[in-house]
């Protein structure tokens, strides 16, 4: 019988120290089922070795090759720890296909089809395609970040345009490896057809907003009617867009509070998006002064504040408009543009007010309030008159 290197290794240390070759039964497991102590020590050793060479080849990548190539910190440990997990994972998946949990062992029997149909799908084999699945979608999104930071970084300083190029090319990869780990792994995709027509059924009952959300995302990729870094609004939900996953995007408040939003709603709701031309926006700060205030003084006035303010732009140049004679005021508007508050109005609104009532108090500007005339005549006249 031709043993592999591990197996030799075993009765090796066996032959040297018998005391660790012995039998040790366990009952529960059946009468046939026995372990020695070799069997249990080499693989704890093995898992220490990759480690180790893991580790070895992390340090030697982060203090000795990627420092040269790349500037940024984070992105040099996440190829370091990629590549160390990497190593530990493929060290795992040999050990256990040494210790008997290979394609011939007895537990890798037949989930779909015969057992001895070569195209049956076997337990192992689905533990096996969710493990490089799932290795594919940790890697690929390791990947992603240093592709946004190191290469799309260069050429655009949007970063909701890196984050969506990014994305998009991420679902490409994970869709393309899933196909090819499936083929290569031998399963016969024509065995999966019962197994597909089930999830069908299962997305038209249970999943239908996990399916119209993810679809929502990839609309939202490919159309852009939001983007990272945008200011938007969604029925009350009022923030800056942080990540746009497949199921939801993360919009962050100003009180810092981050609210998960479905895509569906981003798509088939109202979304006021106020930087989706830019980040120049517009605001209208309401004025009322007292009718005996003259209008050119009161727009000479705001318009003074308003270039004193460093969140204020110079151009387009701030605008102050008459709106209206009001029941004890005269109205205007003063109308500044900002890139540095568009998440901030409130801040504004309010630090311009400061500025215009201390300017109004310098320089003797009236504020109205509603006054309300009030005619009162005694009972005694009253009487008089009703009686003539």
């Amino acid at each position: 019988m031709h043993l592999s290197l591990y197996d030799r290794l075993i009765e090796f240390i066996n032959s040297i120290l018998p005391i660790l070759g012995e039998k040790i039964p366990v009952p529960f497991l059946g009468d046939d089922f026995h372990f020695t102590i070799t069997e249990l020590l080499i693989p704890i050793v093995f898992l220490f070795l990759f480690n180790l060479l893991g580790n070895l080849v992390r340090s030697v990548l982060i203090n000795r090759i990627l420092n040269r190539y790349i500037e940024d910190r984070k992105t040099v440990l996440s190829i370091g720890n990629i590549t160390k997990y990497t190593i530990l994972i493929l060290g795992l998946a040999f050990l256990i296909a040494q210790i008997g949990f290979g394609a011939d062992s007895e537990l890798n029997f037949s989930l779909i089809g015969k057992s001895t149909d070569p195209n049956a799908v076997r337990l192992f084999d689905v533990f096996r395609i969710l493990f490089e699945l799932a290795l594919l979608v940790f890697i690929v999104a390791k990947l992603k970040t240093i592709f946004i930071k190191q290469i799309l970084s260069k050429y655009t300083e949007d970063i909701g345009v890196s984050e969506s190029i990014g994305t998009i090319i991420q679902y490409a990869f994970i869709f393309i490896g899933s196909i090819i780990i499936v083929q290569s792994s031998g399963v016969n995709l024509g065995s999966l057809n019962v197994l597909a027509g089930a999830l069908g059924v299962g997305i038209g009952f249970g999943m239908q907003s996990i399916a119209n959300n993810f679809i929502s995302g990839l609309i939202i990729l490919f159309e852009r009617p939001i983007k990272i870094g945008d200011r938007i609004e969604v029925g009350s939900v009022s923030g800056d867009v942080v990540h746009i996953s497949s199921r939801a995007t993360t919009v962050n408040t100003n009180d810092n509070i981050s609210i998960i939003v479905p895509n569906s709603d981003v798509i088939n709701k109202q979304v006021i998006n106020w930087s989706h031309n830019g980040r120049n926006v517009r605001f209208r700060i309401p004025v009322g002064v007292s009718y005996q205030e003259d209008p050119a003084k009161i727009k000479e006035i705001l318009l003074a504040v308003a270039s004193e303010h460093k969140g204020v732009l110079s151009k387009p140049v701030p605008d102050v408009i008459f709106i209206e004679y009001g029941d004890s005021s005269l109205n205007f508007e003063l109308m500044v543009w900002t890139t540095k508050y568009i998440d901030r109005p409130k801040i504004l609104q309010s630090e311009l007010y400061f500025r215009i009532f201390e300017e109004f108090k310098k320089q003797s500007v009236e504020i109205p309030f509603p006054q309300r005339d009030l005619h009162l005549k005694s009972g005694f006249e009253s009487f008089k008159g009703a009686s003539k």
